[in-house]
């Protein structure tokens, strides 16, 4: 059931990761975590994983009427978690890979941090030819969201390219994800690192709006402070950003408006921790009939009503 008077009947297209997600509930930010022994949970819990999957459901939640494109296992997992979008509302174009479908262990600090434990063959494998923009644009899809840019190196090496490219050729607005790239935080090759962040720079002239967290914006522009990682990527291309601020709540910037920003809705109490990014960008898919200020406070109240529960755009897995 929608949450809003104003979300769009017009079909909308996600492409991106999913897989498994087990999860614990608030764990405390302590080096206990790091050392030898056992640290007891509330619960430990599965859900849908996956930027891609998660915003898909939580758009599907919303009242949007939503098709996912991804890659699974030819596995029993992958059965489960295609079953489970269906469920949930989700239109799935699943491809199944010979590789198994991921799983990923979603660690919660009470400090408000995250960090995620994964194994995900089955999106190492997505490829261009296993989405059909052609066929979503017959299906009426008006927009195309590229989520989880980082995990595909045949997407990194031309595939969002030629994703995004088609889109636009087809009159989509296209929207890009410049999440947490694991090789930030995995050790990995400085010189690595820059290639694959020019890889994802170089598409953005087809991106329409680009969507980050501050943090997220800073590592791949490598500037500061938020404003200035913006500019710098109004100026390689896409036409504008919309900044997950959390507390601080949410702004966009594009090179006509310039900076706006709104504040968070206030939240009760938190009960859904993770997921709130990913319900404002579905709500932001969703809404692109309002003004630009009043789509950005909708987002914000609907990522609120999230972290509530009220209702849980992401439900758990039975």
């Amino acid at each position: 059931m929608s949450s809003s008077g104003h979300i769009a009947a017009t079909p909308i297209a996600i492409v991106g990761n999913v897989n498994l997600d087990i999860k614990t509930s608030v764990l405390p930010a302590t080096p206990a975590l790091f050392a030898d022994g056992e640290t007891s949970a509330a619960e430990i819990y599965e859900s849908l994983g996956g930027g891609g999957a998660n915003t898909a459901v939580a758009a599907a939640q919303l009242g949007g009427r939503v098709h996912f494109c991804g890659c699974v296992g030819e596995d029993a997992l992958g059965q489960r978690l295609e079953q489970a979008l269906e469920q949930f509302g989700v239109i799935a174009h699943l491809r199944r890979k010979a590789a198994a479908t991921g799983r990923s262990i979603a660690l919660t600090w009470d400090n408000h941090h995250r960090h995620f434990v994964s194994s995900l063959a089955n999106n190492r494998a997505l490829t261009a030819a296993d989405v059909d923009v052609a066929a979503l644009a017959r299906a009426g899809c008006r927009s195309l969201y590229r989520a989880d840019v980082w995990f595909a190196e045949a997407m990194l090496a031309g595939g969002n390219a030629a994703l995004l490219q088609q889109a636009r050729a087809l009159a989509m607005e296209t929207s890009l994800d410049i999440n947490w790239d694991p090789e930030w935080s995995g050790g990995g090759n400085a010189e690595h690192v820059r290639h694959r962040k020019a890889q994802v720079a170089a598409v953005l002239p087809d991106v329409s709006w680009v969507h980050g967290n501050e943090r997220e914006l800073a590592l791949f522009t490598g500037k500061e402070p938020v404003l200035d990682a913006c500019s710098s990527l109004v100026d390689q291309g896409c036409g504008g950003v919309i900044v997950h601020r959390g507390a601080k709540g949410a702004a966009a910037f594009a090179a006509k408006t310039g900076w706006l920003e709104v504040p968070a809705a206030p939240v009760a109490t938190i009960v859904c921790e993770t997921g709130p990014g990913d319900a404002f960008t579905a709500a932001f898919l969703l809404l692109d009939g309002l003004p630009l200020d009043e789509r950005l406070r909708e987002c914000a109240r609907i990522a609120a009503a999230h972290l509530q529960g009220t209702p849980n755009l992401i439900p758990r897995l039975a």
